[in-house]
């Protein structure tokens, strides 16, 4: 394995999965999958897992589910002490792993973080965000000191703001680069 502390900006990197524990005591652990297809995870090689050490390159020697989980053998991982010492650790890939996007697609890393405006120019809060629904995903926003005041039935101000991410009907214009997502919707909502 080896240090990758160094190598790279944080923006290079995007989070696909943890480690939560490990799963026997022949060095297999249990992974939990950020990926839309939770199996995807292992298509990405190597990983990057975040150790009290830092940053380690490591491979997957072999992987399978589960019951509804999915459990993993890694390289130079032979005992459940070395398993341990891997749960509840980030897995990172490198962005380039990632295929090539088509027009008006985007990573939700990328939208986090984005000022969320509405037509009328009102300031809506900033993508902490995203979550999926069965209909669509949706935007998280904080709403901070900048962004128009949303109010509780009660009368107490709204910390977060939801927005559902439907192109062409709520979501208007995605500017990674400026950092902005343009909406239709209101900001009494």
């Amino acid at each position: 394995m080896e240090s990758l502390d160094n190598e790279n900006t944080v923006d290079d990197w995007v989070v696909v999965g943890k480690i939560t524990t490990a799963f026997g005591i022949k060095g297999w652990v249990k992974i939990y999958s950020f990926t839309e297809n939770s199996e995807d995870i292992f298509a990405y090689k190597p990983w990057s897992v975040k150790t009290s050490k830092g940053w380690k390159q490591i491979k997957v020697k072999n992987w399978k589910a589960h019951s509804n989980s999915l459990v993993a053998k890694l390289e130079g991982c032979d005992d459940r002490d070395a398993a341990l010492a891997y749960g509840q650790n980030d897995i990172r890939i490198s962005k380039a792993q990632f295929k090539p996007l088509q027009e008006n697609e985007y990573y939700w890393k990328d939208l986090e973080g984005c000022r969320v405006l509405n037509q009328q120019q009102e300031n809506l809060g900033i993508v902490q965000s995203l979550m999926e629904t069965g209909a669509n995903d949706v935007l998280v926003l904080d709403i901070d000191d900048q962004a128009v005041r949303l109010e509780s039935d009660k009368g107490k101000a709204e910390k977060q703001r939801l927005i559902p991410y439907v192109t062409d009907e709520v979501i208007l214009k995605v500017d990674i680069n400026a950092k902005q997502i343009i909406v239709e919707w209101p900001s009494d909502f």
